[in-house]
């Protein structure tokens, strides 16, 4: 009897820890938090020429709810553009800002902590090189080092993940449309003696109307 008595004790204890157990996990379950950063590389013209300048923008938004320590970027420039000197800066959703050194091409950029919904910036310049070919596709990348990512054993992962900016290189264009071609200077030195001859023959039929 006391066996019975125990054991239906046992079965009801276990019932209700299983209860407890679903409905308060997720309240204390820390590894509920998300990682997740909305990022973004842009550039101010779609299409340009040799020598125009180009102004890149990347983006970083946290829309998770964990915080990011570091946000780390690279980034890869495209082989049609030379980097404009001194064009660096880097500003945020608290009003913080400043320039940044050309040295980030080279080692990167590390633009501290993200809380979630803050966002931060960074712009810089580069300019298409004179020998790029009628176009070609200027591509620059940016990297977002995952930084929050771990393996088995704690140590840091080391995963990027890129997004990119495109402009095509045009020549020869006005308010997007293609000039035409003018020929050789012999056929519009032709044209022009043409025309000069016949305004003579209209001039010289007046003067003989008249006299």
């Amino acid at each position: 009897m006391l066996n019975k008595v125990m054991k239906s004790w046992k079965v009801l204890f276990a019932t209700i820890l299983t209860f407890l157990g679903l409905t308060l996990a997720p309240l204390f379950n820390a590894s509920a938090v998300t990682y997740q950063i909305d990022a973004k590389q842009l550039v101010n013209k779609s299409t340009a020429s040799r020598g125009d300048v180009l102004t890149y923008t990347i983006s970083i938004t946290n829309v998770g709810d964990a915080v990011i320590n570091p946000v780390f970027i690279a980034e890869t420039l495209s082989p049609y553009v030379d980097y404009v000197p001194g064009s660096t800066a880097w500003s945020d959703v608290l009003g913080g800002g400043a320039p940044v050194t050309d040295a980030w091409l080279t080692d990167g950029l590390n633009l501290g902590v993200l809380n979630p919904t803050e966002w931060v910036k960074v712009t810089f310049k580069a300019k298409v090189k004179s020998n790029t070919p009628n176009g070609a596709t200027v591509q620059s990348v940016a990297q977002i080092k995952k930084t929050w990512k771990v393996d088995e054993e704690g140590n840091p992962v080391n995963e990027w993940f890129q997004c990119a900016a495109l402009t095509t290189v045009k020549v020869g264009e006005v308010l997007g449309e293609v000039l035409p071609e003018t020929g050789s200077n012999e056929g519009v030195l032709a044209v022009s003696l043409y025309l000069g001859y016949l305004g003579f023959l209209v001039r010289r039929i007046k003067l003989t109307k008249y006299f």
